[in-house]
């Protein structure tokens, strides 16, 4: 048999690489025999990679896909800044208040509504489900009608817990409201209430306040008082006859002798519930009373040494008077 000649050899192979080509799937962008894809999934590769799925963004969150502790901490520090409103103003002592103190002083805000502190529990269900409670400690609320009735206010539209969540309230008082302060039994409005303050308002009118009247209910009020850490009797521009500060003088001149006399002049002693430090503020007109621990029972010679201190205080207090005719007003225990 014949050997297929050098051209015939030549001829085959060049054509079974042409076929080869042929059948072979074309590809493009080849370098180095490896083949590239694009970066991201697109509209011509609909099937992207587990690679590429990992790499893709996460859907965006939003508040409510937060655990719960994060979603009530982040509630708590919206109603944080209830705190720094309260319903007052401070009107600054200028030369036109200098010959009249009650112009100046801290007064009542006529356009202050705690409703408006609370408008983010109105956002949905979650919001004031989770941020009711925080939101009544952290709020002000201010009563000023002077027939409302408090406590049935409250019964009727909280519940217990939330009623147990308030931790300031402020409301209007005239004469009916201080003789009705014995009826509270020791507890602010007669409830079971644990309030950072309890603000009273006097009733800014053309009528005069006789707070002379009121200073024995009030220190009998204050030995008995619990579940209150600071109270506070605002002037708010209010007509006091013999002036705030020779009241608040009075007031604690008679709780100093009053303690003195449940302690050693009757038997057994009588202590108080609740000790107060008290304050006087000239630029608010205001009568601040702190609650302490109660003081326990010591001899009565160190009992005056105790509020020597405090009865001094209280006479240099009194020498900072303004001058009063009435001849009431220089008596410390009236």
């Amino acid at each position: 048999m014949g050997l297929p000649s050098a051209s015939s050899i030549n001829k085959h192979v060049v054509t079974s690489i042409v076929l080869r080509r042929r059948l072979q799937p074309p590809m493009a962008n080849v370098t180095n025999h490896e083949t590239t894809f694009p970066e991201h999934p697109t509209a011509q590769s609909p099937c992207p990679t587990k690679k590429h799925r990992l790499s893709s963004p996460p859907p965006p969150s939003h508040l409510l896909s937060l655990p719960t502790e994060l979603r009530i901490q982040i509630l708590e520090h919206v109603f944080s800044e209830n705190l720094h409103h309260n319903g007052f103003h401070l009107r600054p002592h200028s030369s036109s208040s200098s010959s009249n103190p009650r112009l100046s002083g801290s007064h009542l805000d006529e356009t202050y509504t705690a409703s408006k502190r609370l408008q983010p529990l109105l956002v949905c269900k979650t919001f004031h489900r989770e941020g009711t409670l925080p939101a009544l400690q952290r709020t002000h609320f201010l009563v000023t009608n002077l027939f409302l009735q408090i406590p049935q206010r409250l019964n009727a539209r909280l519940h217990p817990r939330q009623i147990q969540a308030l931790r300031n309230l402020a409301f209007v008082a005239d004469d009916r409201h201080f003789r009705s302060l014995m009826e509270w039994r020791g507890r602010p409005f007669g409830m079971v209430l644990e309030l950072e303050c309890l603000t009273l308002v006097l009733h800014r009118t053309n009528a005069w306040h006789y707070l002379f009247d009121f200073t024995g209910d009030v220190v009998r009020l204050l030995r008995s008082l619990r579940g209150v850490r600071k109270f506070v009797i605002v002037r708010n521009a209010a007509l006091v006859k013999g002036s705030l500060k020779a009241w608040y003088n009075r007031l604690v001149g008679l709780m100093l002798k009053t303690d003195h006399q449940q302690r050693y002049e009757v038997c057994p002693p009588r202590l108080e519930e609740t000790w107060w430090g008290w304050e006087f503020d000239e630029e608010g007109q205001r009568i601040v009373l702190q609650a302490r621990e109660a003081r326990g029972w010591v001899e009565e010679e160190e009992y005056m040494r105790q509020v020597l201190p405090l009865m001094e205080a209280l006479r240099a207090s009194v020498e900072s008077e303004e001058w009063n005719p009435d001849p009431r007003a220089r008596n410390h225990y009236y």
